[in-house]
């Protein structure tokens, strides 16, 4: 009669659990990502950054750029020194064409 007891307390405690996680995940919303794409209406400047490891030194390289004109300009961030510079390559005004 005792194994019938403990079977059934192991039973219902298994049951409340699963019951718990169904309302969670029930309760859960999906989530809703907002539009990440936020163009500056004056000018339509737009940026980008990549971030690298080159013999155990951090480098962000960051492009900027207008989407009417197509001039941009590339930077380099070195970690050590904390510093923006341009870099010694720069894309030409006109890259795809």
């Amino acid at each position: 009669m005792n194994f019938v007891n403990a079977f059934q307390k192991i039973g219902l405690t298994v049951a409340a659990v699963l019951f718990s996680c169904a309302t969670l995940f029930y309760s859960v919303n999906p989530a809703q990502a907002d539009n990440p794409t936020v163009i500056n209406a004056t000018g339509k400047i737009m940026m980008d950054q990549n971030t690298i490891v080159k013999d155990g030194k951090f480098y962000w390289h960051i492009l900027v750029w207008d989407t009417e004109t197509g001039k941009s300009k590339m930077y380099i961030f070195y970690l050590e020194e904390k510093s923006f510079n341009p870099t010694s390559y720069q894309l030409p005004s006109t890259p795809i064409y």
